[in-house]
């Protein structure tokens, strides 16, 4: 017997919620939502596939909910979602454990992508509106050296990386021919 996977929705837009369960429903998916972290802290012991957490909760941040989920749930694939999207938010956001980060409003098909980790994984670039987590990352962190005026240690220390980290990074970044 096989059971269905599981979608945990965080985000205190009752419409967006609703629709969002609606849509995962009907591919099978079950879904529980809550609208803020007293909720998700007072829910019952829980093993879900994913979470869809929003960045927003009304006076909470969503990147709060990341630590609770994994606390509980360690395998539970996380996406934070936003309608104000931002490098720094998205890069602490996978920091603290999520998949990706993607800007509201999002289609059902890219955050079942983000999910099996394929916008990542790949580095596909479904245009300018999804740019990847990856991009966005790299974009930031080339911004930073660049008002360093090249200086590593310093964009390092802003970036709050150790220098040898972000050269490697660096190293990353740049294609090899």
């Amino acid at each position: 017997m096989t059971t269905s996977p599981s979608l945990l929705i965080v985000d205190d837009d009752e419409r967006f919620a609703e629709t969002l369960s609606l849509e995962f429903r009907e591919r099978g998916w079950s879904v529980d939502r809550v609208g803020d972290l007293d909720a998700l802290r007072a829910l019952p012991p829980f093993a879900y596939t994913c979470a869809s957490v929003d960045l927003r909760l009304r006076a909470q941040s969503g990147l709060d909910a990341i630590p609770i989920i994994l606390e509980r749930s360690p395998e539970t694939r996380i996406v934070v979602l936003t309608g104000y999207g931002s490098i720094a938010t998205a890069v602490q956001a996978v920091k603290l454990g999520a998949l990706d980060y993607l800007t509201k409003p999002v289609q059902v098909e890219d955050l079942l992508q983000a999910f099996l980790g394929k916008g990542l994984a790949t580095g596909e670039e479904k245009g300018a509106d999804s740019q990847t987590l990856a991009r966005r990352e790299r974009e930031y962190v080339e911004w930073v050296l660049a008002a360093c005026d090249g200086n590593i240690s310093r964009a390092a220390r802003q970036l709050g990386l150790h220098r040898q980290s972000l050269q490697r990074k660096l190293r990353k970044f740049t294609p090899r021919s």
